[in-house]
């Protein structure tokens, strides 16, 4: 069945300037050449539980719970023309967080002087923990005078890159890049850590805390109008981003050692319709939105002495 297959394990652990276990990992990887030259790819990692800045942003350290990854490459044999390329990943938390990404690609190779590849990828998140703003507050005495504003989030991300590559003489060559990327993030469930070491949360909402929405802004109040601490106001964080990026390159070698380069770039971006994703709607948007062109020439002349 396999023609080769090697298998590595390693464990990692890093510490801050405190001396607190910051991260810890502990890996499984194999890959292998099947009997018809496709290859595969496995990937299997742990991280225990640990104590962590990632919620705070730099903050006091909190709770992270433990999280499991797998991921899987699939490709097929190189030396064709044609080239398919299959990706999967799975991230899981037990406390409910997780994230899903699959992915392919194809290359096609017609000739020795030209490639062209395309290759999409989705993402789809979800996290308990998503940091959102730091409020500072001396009545919040269990995370050090400061309230950490987190939430749930929905994410999703796609993008799109197509590569060509052709050599007309070994003098003159053409590369292209293309990448429509899209990324959406659904903020909800609004709350703050309830005290440092720990993956505690008071939901704003729920017994004397309130949260209003309006006109694109969050006004909470975290313990009710009877109660000591200020209220506080944040935007909206929902963002839909939607960009372009395009470069086209022409080299030329004029003269051994002497290169003429022109260049094309174009950028494009649209932030319409926050929090909500719909491909072909966010595509039409992003090829319709207004584009910036950038046009450049570049030479090089060797000298001999």
């Amino acid at each position: 069945l396999f023609r080769t297959w090697t298998v590595t394990t390693s464990y990692y652990r890093n510490y801050d300037f405190g001396w607190n276990r910051v991260g810890e990992y502990i890996y499984l990887d194999g890959k292998g050449q099947f009997l018809n030259y496709w290859t595969a790819a496995l990937h299997l990692d742990y991280e225990p539980r640990k104590y962590s800045h990632y919620l705070t942003r730099g903050g006091p350290m909190a709770y992270y719970p433990e999280g499991a990854t797998a991921s899987l490459n699939l490709a097929s044999d190189d030396r064709k023309p044609l080239i398919f390329r299959l990706t999967g990943m799975y991230r899981w938390h037990p406390t409910g967080g997780y994230s899903i990404s699959f992915g392919g690609g194809l290359t096609w190779k017609p000739s020795t002087n030209f490639s062209l590849s395309a290759g999409p990828s989705y993402t789809f998140r979800y996290a308990e923990g998503q940091w959102v703003r730091s409020v500072v507050d001396p009545l919040k005495t269990s995370t050090y005078g400061v309230r950490y504003v987190l939430s749930d989030i929905f994410q999703k991300t796609l993008p799109i890159e197509v590569r060509v590559n052709w050599t007309f003489t070994p003098r003159l060559s053409l590369q292209a890049y293309l990448q429509p990327y899209v990324a959406t993030g659904d903020f909800f469930a609004f709350k703050e850590l309830h005290a440092a070491r720990t993956f505690d949360f008071d939901y704003y909402g729920d017994g004397d805390s309130t949260i209003a929405y309006a006109d694109g802004v969050y006004t909470v109040d975290p313990d009710g109008e009877a109660g000591p601490a200020a209220s506080f106001t944040f935007r909206n964080p929902d963002f839909n981003l939607k960009s372009l990026r395009g470069t086209v390159v022409l080299r030329w070698e004029y003269r051994p050692g002497s290169m003429l380069y022109f260049v094309w770039t174009q950028r494009r971006a649209d932030y319409s319709n926050p929090g909500d994703f719909e491909f072909w709607r966010d595509m039409g948007d992003l090829f319709q939105a207004p584009g910036e062109n950038i046009f450049m020439i570049k030479f090089s002349y060797r000298f001999e002495l």
